[in-house]
């Protein structure tokens, strides 16, 4: 073999190397959110169940947390939590009545939720959809 062959594969074998640190510490860094939750569907009619959406979620890291309820158009409907601080081992638990900035009812739908964390230069739409139905409480008449 060749220097200029030795050379290469020393480069080779370096480069996997550090690829292959990278890679697990990538691995081993705490998850930007852990055990989220959001309430799949709600119908805020008053009448007691499944009135709001609940988003529940814990962060990797401390940070402070904003969080943001978006239309299917990705417009921003109502802002739930502005800038709050979060440390790593307590959920931030918010609640949305399916109102809009404005106060006026929402339009029935799908709904998505955005978080934003600032320290980490991220941020996420939740996976997690949450339906908002309209329905008339109970005894009163449908609209």
């Amino acid at each position: 073999m060749t220097r200029r062959a030795a050379f290469v594969v020393g480069i080779l074998f370096a480069a996997t190397l550090c690829a292959m640190i990278l890679t697990q510490r990538a691995k081993d860094s705490p998850a930007v959110l852990r055990r989220v939750h959001v309430t799949p569907v709600f119908t805020p009619n008053g009448d007691g169940w499944r009135d709001r959406l609940a988003v529940r979620f814990m962060v990797g890291r401390r940070d402070t947390v904003s969080v943001a309820v978006l239309d299917e158009g990705g417009r921003v409907v109502r802002r739930l939590a502005d800038r709050r601080r979060l440390s790593t081992r307590r959920f931030l638990r918010v609640y949305w009545d399916g109102r809009t900035a404005g106060g006026r009812p929402a339009r029935e739908g799908v709904y998505r939720v955005r978080v934003r964390l600032p320290r980490r230069g991220r941020t996420v739409i939740l996976t997690q959809n949450a339906r908002l139905r309209v329905l008339a409480a109970h005894g009163q008449a449908a609209a």
